[in-house]
């Protein structure tokens, strides 16, 4: 089974919120993949932000037994890929040796998925919500490539 690794800062908002989506509609998807979360920033054993818990709950997700965990305590070699929540986040893994070519920002702006940390549940909707599209849109990447791959082994045969 592939492991995804959502990367943010604090690991208390976005990328729980995004591993819990991730699990979610992998299982929907039927992709063969599962989701951890960490943070650049973080200690570990936070617990995850009270408003990304309701955003989630609101569409079916729970997320309030997850706690922070630091990304320096992953191992690299675990993951397939490495979704960050924005650009600086992605630059931080780069040099922290993640190869470019693992790396997947989540967009739903110029500078990624916004930090919703400190502000109320209107704004962590918003977040979600981005994330949720932005995974909806990595799945059907991913759906496309393995429907190229199945296309190309049958004209093998």
């Amino acid at each position: 089974m592939k492991k995804v690794l959502f990367v943010c800062t604090g690991n208390t908002c976005r990328s729980p919120m995004a591993e819990g989506i991730f699990n979610k509609l992998a299982t929907e998807y039927g992709i063969d993949a599962v989701a951890e979360s960490a943070g650049l920033n973080t200690k570990n054993d936070l617990p995850v932000s009270e408003n990304a818990v309701k955003a989630c709950a609101e569409i079916g997700i729970d997320i309030k037994g997850h706690k922070s965990k630091n990304f320096d305590d992953c191992n690299p070699d675990d993951y397939v890929t490495f979704c960050t929540m924005s650009f600086d986040h992605a630059e931080a893994l780069i040099e922290r040796g993640i190869p470019r070519n693992k790396i997947e920002v989540l967009c739903g702006t110029d500078h990624g998925v916004p930090d919703p940390y400190g502000f109320g549940l209107g704004i962590y909707r918003s977040s979600r919500d981005i994330i949720k599209r932005s995974i909806e849109k990595y799945f059907s990447k991913m759906r496309q490539n393995i429907k190229e791959n199945e296309d190309e082994n049958s004209q093998d045969e």
